[in-house]
């Protein structure tokens, strides 16, 4: 039985909280995958493209609006933990058991947000000697997902 009202996961924190997390991490995953995605694979959805296009800018300026946007979307998640959780106990009258859950699946964003840095930080897929090999033997190869599982909210985890 979730100890999560379903209410909860339709308030403004709870928004707030997911979008800001998902917002940075697929930011990030643009910055590191521009090289590979842009030279080598012609893609253009990628944010920096999408903002050098838009603001008329190369690529450091659209970095600089890019890196910004991720400032802020962690500040965002940073104020609605500090702020925006404790209001929405109140407002919801939320028991412990139901603050620990919910304290539980923000660690577990925190985490999750963490690991998808130390990933990008970490593979050699973006690295340049490796997309000139890589693109060497295997024209055209198809862009593999990011390894790992979003987070799943305290109602789809079946905490109790």
């Amino acid at each position: 039985m979730d100890v999560v009202p379903e209410a909860v996961y339709g308030s403004t924190a709870m928004q707030s909280l997911e979008a800001a997390a998902f917002d940075y991490s697929g930011m990030m995953n643009d910055v590191y995958s521009y090289q590979k995605e842009v030279e080598y694979e012609g893609e253009l959805l990628n944010i920096l493209v999408v903002t050098e296009t838009f603001f008329g800018c190369d690529y450091r300026a659209a970095l600089g609006v890019v890196g910004d946007l991720m400032t802020a979307r962690m500040k965002q998640f940073e104020h609605v933990l500090a702020d925006g959780f404790p209001a929405m106990y109140r407002d919801f009258a939320l028991d412990a058991a139901a603050r620990r859950a919910l304290d539980r699946y923000a660690e577990e964003l925190k985490q999750w947000m963490a690991a998808i840095a130390t990933w990008h930080a970490r593979t050699r897929r973006y690295r340049e000697e490796d997309l000139k090999r890589h693109h060497a033997r295997r024209p055209g190869a198809a862009v593999a997902a990011v390894p790992g599982a979003l987070p799943r909210a305290p109602h789809r985890a079946g905490w109790g």
